[in-house]
């Protein structure tokens, strides 16, 4: 239970109880329940689709779907995005693009990065059939934190002088991963029948390439790049599913 709730508290703004101290130790274990705590995100956002579907035309409808997430969390993946994007598309070298991704002021980048990433979204969720989109709102913000916590587990911290991230990458026991990537496949299952295990499997796949990319251009990954990693792995499902669902006619 400790670690669900640190999980919660660090990829969420939802109040947990505590002192709000927390250790290394509970912090590395927390990875465990990070596609849990994508997936509770996700369930959120499927109750309000289910609550105002009947009442609000879809367009709007879509705007709501995107913005509750980043209430939710506070926007830190959304700004990891926007960050990631400043630093990685600089041209600069390894150490100013690392200054860049830390400097909280958004760049030309980051706001291009911010808009496609909005204007994705609205458009495959005003897409997809309403039917299956309940299921794939929770599925998405599992296969998120997933992909976060594999690439947490896969590549070093990029940064010399530590951060927070730093904490998860040294802390990063294989049982760890293994129970996070049985909770994610699990959630995949239930929400979306063994198609969803396939697309998840899919989205890790490409975002591992990203993540690949971003490592060789900074000497590994950084709080900000993992949060983007977020926003890149959920973007990559909706168009798989949109993808599949017109090519493929998955299940409507």
């Amino acid at each position: 239970m400790q670690a669900f709730l640190v999980a919660l508290g660090f990829l969420t703004r939802i109040p947990v109880p505590g002192d709000g101290e927390v250790s290394s130790h509970s912090l590395s274990r927390s990875i465990i329940f990070f596609p849990i705590v994508g997936g509770l995100i996700g369930a959120v956002n499927a109750g309000l689709y289910f609550i105002l579907e009947p009442f609000i035309p879809r367009t709007v409808l879509s705007v709501l779907i995107i913005a509750l997430p980043i209430f939710l969390t506070g926007g830190i993946h959304f700004d990891g995005l926007l960050d990631s994007a400043d630093g990685l598309f600089s041209g600069q070298s390894r150490e100013r693009s690392l200054e860049i991704i830390r400097d909280s002021r958004v760049g030309s980048m980051g706001v291009m990065a911010g808009i496609l990433n909005v204007m994705l979204r609205y458009s495959v969720l005003n897409t997809l059939p309403g039917a299956i989109l309940p299921g794939l709102l929770i599925t998405q913000g599992v296969t998120g934190r997933w992909v976060m916590s594999l690439a947490l587990r896969l590549f070093p911290y990029a940064r010399k002088d530590g951060g927070l991230g730093q904490v998860f990458t040294e802390e990063k026991g294989i049982i760890n991963i293994t129970l996070s990537t049985l909770l994610a496949i699990a959630v995949m299952w239930l929400a979306n029948g063994p198609t969803g295990i396939v697309i998840g499997l899919t989205v890790w796949g490409l975002s591992l390439l990203v993540a690949v990319w971003a490592a060789r251009k900074l000497g590994g990954l950084t709080g900000d790049v993992y949060g983007a990693l977020n926003e890149v792995a959920e973007n990559i499902f909706l168009l798989l599913w949109l993808g599949g669902s017109i090519t493929f006619h998955l299940p409507a």
